[in-house]
This record gives structure tokens, C-alpha cells and sequence, in this order.
């Protein structure tokens, strides 16, 4: 079980992937989004031994099929970091 549920996600997804296009950002890492969705009241920032952890947790969710992924989410191998992409349709490694 999951503490966010696919509305959630929904939410952060067109949120970062509208920061990033306003932006004209092609990448992110984890850390980046975690930053601007709690500056925006999108996502806390507090939850989690460290900054981000909230954010991680959520793609960890959607990696291991809970919850939907985040779009654009992308990780060469559990426990690697997360690049967030702009074009979720791009899947391509950093």
C-alpha cells in the first residue's frame, strides 16, 4: 500500500512536466522536483528522514507498480538515482 494515491500522481506529473516545458528544462533529478513541488504546496518536502524523500518515495510506488509512475520518471536500476525527462514519452538514459 502506498501513502499517495494515482490523483497524486496525476497532479506532480502535469506539474513538473508544465515547470519544465515553461522552463525549457530537459531533465531534472529527483531532488530538483522534490524542491519546486514543495515550494508550490504540491508536494511536502518534510516527510522522510532527508529533503526529497517524499518525492523518491512516490517514484519507488510507481517503479513497483502501486501507483502509477510519474511521468517522465526514469531509473537505470533500483537504488540509482531518478532523472525526471520532459517528454515522458522520451524514454532515454542520462
Amino acid at each position: 500500500m502506498s501513502n499517495f494515491d494515482n490523483q497524486q500522481v496525476k497532479r506532480v506529473s502535469e506539474f513538473v512536466q508544465k515547470y519544465m516545458r515553461d522552463n525549457k528544462i530537459d531533465k531534472m533529478s529527483a531532488d530538483e522536483c522534490a524542491e519546486i513541488l514543495a515550494s508550490n504546496g504540491i508536494l511536502s518536502n518534510t516527510v522522510g528522514p532527508k529533503p526529497g524523500f517524499n518525492f523518491r518515495q512516490m517514484l519507488r510506488d510507481g517503479r513497483d507498480g502501486i501507483i502509477d509512475l510519474v511521468d517522465g520518471a526514469y531509473q537505470v536500476r533500483p537504488k540509482a538515482k531518478w532523472i525526471i525527462f520532459n517528454n515522458p514519452n522520451k524514454k532515454t538514459s542520462p
